[in-house]
């Protein structure tokens, strides 16, 4: 069964036992048939939820957004909503993580390991409970004999007894029990009542991402990025049952009226269905909750496109057809955060790591690392075998690094600890270009975890000779390098030199790079601009509203094609500068854009997990009705 693209991230059996109310990374709520899996609705007008919860008479469903700090309630038959603000809460819109709800409270968890309990009816706090305990980072000062550790090294201690995340939340039905989940990897049953701690849970080995309550209270489920799902006893705490059939990390659960089935939402884009008397999984799976396009490549022959997912997942599709011909996995992962493809699609190189959080962010998702894997794949696209690996490589604070093919397919650049490495496949050689500042004896410790930050590679491109790369990072800085020395360069594109940094500001992050076709432009996009380097007579190009997350020219250099945060993609004349077209059918960022060989298609990649196929000709000639496949 179709659902919609994007993770499920919250699910809710109604009281009648009829339907099944599910919400995902999109903006939407899905209205399922339990009996027959036929979808009933989709409603739009609500936005990503995180917990969501059916009234007794199972004709309305309150909603707790996860990123608005609002409660909606919905009535189910009508459509209509009535919005809540959530009042008196964290002032950070990022401290909090989790959420719960029953039909007149709600919780909060958040990044300091408190939770903070309301009113529905009102948005009111009127409690907080704090218990969540784990190792956390402590930094060392400088030794005795040095001023300031090494540039680029900072020194921490593990110590125990500090908050952490709170990354899940259940109400038992009555309301007077809490469950929480946590990234110290248990589960702790509160009074809420008394604020007393009842029972600490412990059987996962990764954090607890999604907990759930069965109708009479006497058993909780507990999910993790270990990919277990693990049932207990609510009073006892005894362990009941370990289910593992997912093959991605947990992300909802919710049992049936009766107590008999639980249904588990995970990440590898499924929902699958346990009987909690047997501890026996059912028959029945729901699938098809596509991950995001991380790149997509033309096969050689032009007869067959490659693309690949979040979740490591690797299609090669019919194009005459368009139906998948091959699927491959990724190696040993959870999530894929870097991914490109060769230049003719036959290899793919990418970074993992084994869990992470998500930020939504309007239509667009920030995704932030919290167990890296440090390895580099070489993928062979067709068969999924491994050819080569580099480990304990990747670095920085975000795995969602940069990282590119040479033209000739020989060489990848990426991000990783220290620098920017170049690595020649062929040979395994790697050069390291070192970028962070070394002479800087009179700064504070503090400030080489900032230079680190604004240091992180965001996005890098060879030229189309492949003899120069180009980087840009965190702090809005581009630079240019020898590919083969590792030299920083003064950017010099069509004869014209530009100074050696070309920063932006703090608060611009590059977010994508494009070299033209003959190499004579550079396109830089961020959050708020898009700017065209190599010659003076260029023009400058209007300020972007939603910003640019993905760059692209047209083959014969007259249009430049930019991919959005909000799903649109823009299409600017290189010669005057405008804004000539708005190509719209993506939900979320376009990830990726990508010309065929023969110049007469245009194909994007979304988060919202769609490949797009753009009739190029057909624009061009300014037809009244763009044509999208």
């Amino acid at each position: 069964i179709n659902m919609f693209p994007g993770m499920c991230e919250s699910i809710v059996f109604s009281p009648d036992g009829q339907f099944i109310a599910s919400s995902g990374s999109r903006p939407g709520l899905q209205l399922w048939e339990i009996t027959t899996g036929q979808k009933m609705s989709h409603i739009e007008k609500l936005l990503p939820a995180a917990a969501l919860h059916f009234s007794e008479d199972s004709k309305t469903v309150v909603s707790l957004g996860n990123w608005t700090n609002t409660i909606d309630k919905l009535d189910i038959e009508t459509g209509e909503a009535n919005v809540k603000k959530i009042k008196e809460m964290v002032k950070r819109a990022n401290s909090s993580q989790s959420y719960a709800l029953t039909a007149d409270k709600f919780a909060v968890g958040r990044r300091d390991g408190k939770i903070e309990l309301g009113s529905t009816m009102t948005g009111e706090k009127f409690s907080t409970l704090s218990g969540h305990t784990g190792g956390i980072q402590e930094r060392l000062p400088p030794a005795a004999d040095e001023e300031i550790p090494p540039a680029g090294e900072i020194r921490w201690r593990f110590s125990d007894g500090t908050p952490n995340s709170v990354l899940a939340l259940a109400f038992s039905p009555d309301g007077t029990k809490l469950a929480s989940g946590s990234k110290d990897k248990t589960v702790r049953l509160w009074d809420t009542f008394t604020n007393d701690e009842l029972v600490t849970l412990r059987k996962h080995t990764g954090s607890t991402n999604a907990l759930a309550f069965s109708p009479d209270g006497k058993m909780l489920a507990s999910g993790s990025t270990d990919k277990t799902v693990q049932l207990w006893d609510a009073a006892t705490g005894a362990h009941l049952a370990t289910f593992d059939e997912h093959i991605s990390g947990i992300a909802a659960l919710t049992f049936s009226p009766d107590g008999r089935t639980l249904a588990s939402g995970s990440t590898d884009g499924t929902i699958q269905f346990w009987n909690t008397t047997t501890k026996t999984l059912l028959p029945i799976r729901l699938t098809e909750h596509m991950e995001w396009v991380k790149a997509v490549s033309f096969l050689e022959d032009n007869s067959m496109l490659a693309s690949v997912d979040f979740n490591g997942v690797i299609t090669l599709w019919d194009l005459k057809t368009s139906q998948k011909t091959a699927v491959q996995t990724i190696g040993p992962r959870h999530f894929l955060m870097t991914s490109a493809f060769s230049p003719h699609g036959t290899k793919l190189v990418s970074t993992g790591a084994k869990s992470v959080t998500f930020l939504n962010i309007g239509p667009s998702k920030l995704v932030t690392t919290q167990e890296p894997d440090h390895l580099v794949r070489l993928t062979d696209v067709r068969t999924g075998r491994e050819l080569a690996t580099l480990t304990k490589t990747v670095g920085g604070m975000n795995q969602e690094v940069g990282m590119a093919f040479s033209p000739d397919g020989k060489v990848v650049a990426f991000h990783g600890s220290g620098g920017i490495h170049v690595w020649q496949t062929e040979t395994r050689d790697v050069l390291t270009i070192r970028f962070l500042e070394q002479n800087n004896n009179d700064a504070m410790v503090e400030r080489h975890m900032v230079a680190q930050l604004l240091n992180e590679v965001t996005v890098l491109m060879f030229s189309p000779d492949g003899k120069k790369l180009v980087s840009g990072t965190m702090g809005g800085k581009v630079q240019m390098w020898d590919a083969e020395t590792g030299a920083e360069l003064a950017p010099f594109l069509a004869g014209q030199e530009l100074p050696a940094d070309l920063t932006v500001s703090y608060e611009d992050p590059i977010t994508a790079l494009a070299f033209s076709p003959n190499g004579a432009l550079l396109a830089v996009g961020s959050q708020q601009k898009i700017r065209l380097l190599g010659s003076s007579k260029q023009p400058r190009l209007k300020d972007v509203t939603y910003g640019t997350h993905s760059l692209a020219f047209s083959p014969d250099d007259t249009v430049l094609v930019a991919g959005l945060r909000n799903g649109g993609i823009e299409l600017w004349d290189l010669t005057t500068g405008e804004k000539i077209n708005t190509l719209n059918g993506h939900t979320a960022t376009v990830e990726t854009l990508v010309f065929s060989p023969d110049a007469k298609t245009l194909v994007s990649t979304g988060q919202d997990g769609t490949i797009l196929f753009w009739d190029w000709d057909k624009i061009l000639q300014g037809l009244h009705g763009i044509e999208k496949q």
